[in-house]
């Protein structure tokens, strides 16, 4: 049984103490952290005095971005060392704002995701829904090229460890209607991509989350589907109702 991940990306919303004060109000009103995983992606500013603020809550504090270099003159950059250090569990890597706005390409992520599992990150790969033909055991597959291009190198044991969230180019940031039977096909799609380059046996095992339009209004059909393990939320997680409302219905 795979563990729902409720996962919040703030992006470049809220300050510290904004931040710290978002925490402190959900904090003991999370689900049961043995059965849900709750997530929050803030400014790295306010990584270190949320993870405090978290306590032993079982909140997630996530790194919206890292680079691929442990350390060095890498002037603004973050380090995964620092974040492993920081107790920082995850980081979202190859988010389509970072590719449109920083120009960040397959072989950029994949260097990150290569860093991240190496280091005892578990990086939140990203991904779109563009697909190609490929050949595997002499049949003609459809695989998340895409997604593919970034897992380069992860081998059988490190996959293991990695989420995926699709991230539909029509759907993040638009404001559109999230469609569950679409949010339902793209996942499905995801992991018989998996299975068909690692095994059926990890895919099945592996999280995969919806990104795109999330709100209180639409999250129980979109996580009442099969494969969809989770859900990345943008703006209707920034108020602490609308969150709690999307976090609570797994405690109904």
């Amino acid at each position: 049984m795979r563990k729902p991940f409720i996962a919040a990306n703030w992006k470049m919303h809220k300050n510290v103490q904004e931040s710290v004060d978002f925490v402190k109000a959900i904090k003991d009103k999370l689900p049961d952290p043995q059965k849900v995983e709750v997530g929050i992606a803030p400014q790295s500013i306010a990584l270190h005095s949320m993870k405090q603020a978290a306590g032993k809550s079982g909140l997630k504090i996530i790194a919206q971005n890292c680079a691929a270099e442990y350390s060095g003159p890498y002037t603004g950059e973050i380090s995964l060392r620092g974040l492993r250090d920081s107790g920082i569990d995850y980081a979202m890597l190859g988010h389509i704002e970072r590719r449109r706005l920083f120009n960040e390409n397959n072989k950029a992520v994949n260097k990150k995701v290569l860093a991240a599992v190496q280091m005892g990150v578990t990086p939140i790969i990203c991904t779109d829904e563009e697909m190609v033909q490929k050949e595997i055991n002499g049949e003609i597959h459809y695989v998340f090229s895409q997604l593919m291009s970034v897992l380069h190198g992860i081998s059988m044991d490190q996959i293991k460890n990695v989420v995926i969230s699709y991230e539909p180019t029509w759907a993040v940031g638009a404001g559109q209607h999230a469609n569950p039977t679409m949010a339902e096909e793209g996942c499905r799609q995801i992991r018989r991509t998996i299975a068909d380059v690692y095994t059926y046996e990890i895919a099945d095992k592996i999280r995969i989350l919806y990104g795109g339009s999330v709100n209180p209004a639409n999250i129980k059909k979109i996580m009442g589907k099969p494969d969809v393990d989770g859900v990345l939320i943008g703006r209707a997680s920034l108020d602490v109702d609308s969150f709690l409302q999307m976090v609570q219905h797994f405690n109904k």
